[in-house]
């Protein structure tokens, strides 16, 4: 018996050829958008996806040190509230307000690594007819958020400005967006993260030194806490009790030995762990962006980026942000 071979149907070839549409003109888009000569698709991709995970840990890092900024003011009101000020300075009112606006602006900070990495996401998006609207309006929101951001300000000295590389990146974008140009907009975007490694190296002294002066509160109420017997000290006998499975009975008696000097050891210890946990954290963003920076540049300018993978330091900027998250819960 012969079989006629039944025609496709018209209904699914019209869906599948605007599909198949959509993917090539979302590749040609991402290569007029990323690159001036694009060899690849796969390079593009690979940088949209390498920059968007970098922005990513970027506002992370920075919302974690706001944070941090905010829990400092909170421990400056228990000082002037616990403490003998023959002991420690009081927490005078004008350190308050420096710290709330530096709270605030690693606050835009945040919001900026958030928006490149809404605009890195959108050229990663290969599918889909609004592919164009969606870059068109990440690339509005990041010029924007370049253009809230302010100096940085320091508890002693003059705040410390904006490179000028700031500005020039957000009028170059802004300027693109206005002209409906976005297609050219991948200098701007290599500017940008110029602009960005420029700002991070410029301030990165000034985020050690917020990560320190919150530890150094917080060191000293956690000595005054366990001198006024305010905690529980048995958690420094965990390491000699849980691998047998057992836990500390603290029951206060004449005569019982004094955890104190343990606690305090602890406490220093941690202390001195977390100073250089951020000191490595902050050393290890800033050479994430340069190698971002470095591979945009490159696929900008030369049309092509071999590099794959993210960042390898960016393992160690998790691993801050995660204990920051926790201390600051």
């Amino acid at each position: 018996m012969h079989l006629s071979k039944t025609p496709a149907s018209p209904l699914f070839v019209q869906r599948r050829r605007p599909r198949a549409t959509q993917v090539r003109r979302a590749l040609l888009l991402l290569c007029s958008l990323f690159l001036l000569s694009c060899q690849t698709s796969d390079d593009a991709v690979a940088a949209a996806k390498q920059l968007a995970t970098t922005s990513t840990d970027l506002a992370a890092y920075y919302g974690a040190l706001s944070r941090m900024v905010t829990d400092d003011i909170a421990l400056g009101g228990l000082q002037n509230t616990l403490l003998p000020h023959g002991t420690v300075l009081p927490f005078p009112e004008s350190n308050r307000t420096i710290l709330n606006t530096t709270a605030s602006e690693l606050q835009k900070r945040a919001n900026l690594a958030r928006s490149l990495q809404e605009v890195s996401t959108a050229f990663s998006s290969l599918t889909g007819s609004k592919a164009a609207t969606d870059v068109s309006n990440a690339a509005s929101k990041l010029g924007t958020e370049l253009t809230n951001i302010g100096a940085l300000p320091q508890a002693s000295g003059s705040p410390i400005s904006l490179p000028s590389a700031i500005g020039d990146a957000a009028k170059l974008i802004m300027s693109l967006v206005q002209q409906h140009q976005e297609r050219k907009i991948a200098p701007a975007l290599d500017a940008t993260v110029a602009a960005l490694k420029q700002l991070f190296s410029k301030e990165n002294g000034a985020y050690d030194s917020l990560n320190q002066t919150y530890l150094t509160k917080a060191r000293s109420l956690a000595e005054f806490s366990i001198e006024r017997n305010l905690v529980d000290e048995s958690s420094v006998l965990a390491p000699a009790l849980e691998p047998f499975n057992l836990r500390a009975r603290m029951i206060p008696t004449p005569g019982a030995l004094s955890l104190d000097a343990a606690a305090k050891a602890q406490v220093e210890a941690t202390n001195t762990a977390l100073i250089e946990a951020h000191k490595k954290a902050s050393a290890a963003m800033l050479q994430a962006i340069t190698d971002m920076g470095t591979r945009i540049h490159q696929l900008a300018n030369e049309g092509r980026m071999p590099s794959r993978g993210t960042p390898v330091t960016l393992t160690t900027v998790e691993n801050w942000i995660n204990i920051a998250h926790t201390a600051t819960k």
